[in-house]
């Protein structure tokens, strides 16, 4: 089986694929700066053993991360468990995709991920929304190119900024509001974040239809947050919620298999 892990500033994502593909297990830890390799090692084989799944049965990782201070540990931790050296999602590895951006040294290895995975599932014009610590944009042109990303404040990243930074505003957890024009502060925050946010995603939407010159724009969205905002987005958009793991299992099958066809992946 191959283990995928991705990064990200708030948590980490870990996967489990068959050789076809086949997404097995799934599981999503916090993202801890001051854990071990050792500790890292611990909670990875206890997730597998959650699962039922030996350490024998990984024979391979991939690994995706924007927090480079974790990058260390968890590879060494992987390497513990495994005996195998991860790929690491970075300049250097075969992505199949054609990049127009200035430095490709500076493009998030979970945008890769994320672009590889949606080319595979759906026709170009692609924007992929993710919705997490950060909320970005990776827009796919008419021939699949990748133009560029948009990065924007998160969800949660605005609403820690506003409690902050307004006295008189209380700290407030994301919650659903039932109407649009809020009657206490903390409804009236979670109105001006929540509706705020889908704004700012139907607008980057909009805008990217005229940048690219195009009406048949797909959008999909994916990230821990992204159900989160959704239903207040009217723009259409498809929820992928394992688009950065699936991405990982075919730039693990593009360097380790580059004969095999990785676009097949089953339930993909």
């Amino acid at each position: 089986m191959l283990l995928a892990a991705d990064i990200g500033n708030s948590s980490i994502s870990f996967g489990l694929f068959d050789e076809d593909g086949t997404l097995r297990h799934k599981s999503k830890v916090s993202a801890e700066k001051t854990r071990t390799a050792d500790e890292y090692a611990v909670l990875v084989g206890g997730l597998l053993k959650l699962h039922g799944v030996s350490t024998q049965d990984v024979t391979d990782c991939v690994l995706s991360s924007v927090v480079p201070t974790l990058t260390r540990n968890l590879r060494f931790a992987l390497r513990m468990l495994f005996g195998v050296q991860a790929l690491e999602v970075g300049p250097g590895i075969r992505t199949g995709l054609n990049i127009r951006i200035e430095s490709q040294a500076e493009l998030g290895a979970d945008l890769v991920a994320n672009a590889v995975a949606a080319l595979s599932l759906f026709s170009p014009p692609v924007v992929v929304v993710d919705v997490g610590t950060a909320t970005t944009f990776t827009v796919l042109d008419g021939n699949g190119t990748l133009e560029g990303a948009v990065i924007a404040p998160g969800l949660r990243m605005s609403m820690d900024a506003l409690s902050a930074g307004a006295s008189e505003l209380p700290d407030v957890s994301l919650v659903p509001p039932k109407r649009l024009i809020g009657k206490n502060s903390r409804e009236s925050m979670n109105i001006g974040v929540l509706y705020g946010h889908a704004f700012l995603i139907d607008g980057f939407l909009d805008r990217f239809r005229g940048a690219l010159r195009t009406q048949t724009l797909t959008a999909v969205a994916t990230g821990g947050l992204a159900e989160t905002v959704l239903p207040f987005c009217r723009a259409p958009m498809t929820h992928c919620p394992d688009l950065t793991l699936r991405g990982l299992y075919l730039l693990w099958k593009r360097n380790r298999c580059p004969s095999a066809d990785a676009a097949g992946a089953k339930n993909a």
